[in-house]
């Protein structure tokens, strides 16, 4: 059996990244995260969750572009693979539901404006 991965420190910084308004560089680092996790069998099932960071990641770069109608439909994809914070047992669920909390908090402050 394969030992979970823990990707605080990647996580961390892309928790910053987002805090600081660089959602390119948060969106790239990411993707990075996700792709190193879908290409490992023991992590394939946890990548879901990556996924939807990265598309809400998206989300948050196409409202601040005001590409509305594009952001809501990458924001479908954020919303599919949500669920598995709650329902995957995992070394960076502390760290998933940060980036939840902020990515939630960030797009309620784009749709205000």
């Amino acid at each position: 059996m394969n030992k979970p991965i823990q990707s605080k420190e990647e996580l961390e910084g892309i928790i910053s990244n987002l805090q600081e308004n660089n959602y390119i560089k948060a969106h790239d680092d990411c993707e990075d995260l996700w792709r190193k996790y879908k290409n490992d069998d023991s992590t394939r099932e946890e990548s879901y969750i990556l996924k939807a960071f990265v598309n809400g990641i998206a989300t948050l770069e196409l409202l601040n572009m005001k590409r509305i109608t594009h952001s809501q439909n990458v924001w479908k994809t954020f919303k599919k693979y949500e669920y598995l914070i709650e329902d995957l047992n995992s070394l960076n669920k502390e760290q998933y539901k940060q980036l939840q909390k902020i990515i939630y908090k960030i797009k309620e402050k784009s749709n205000e404006i």
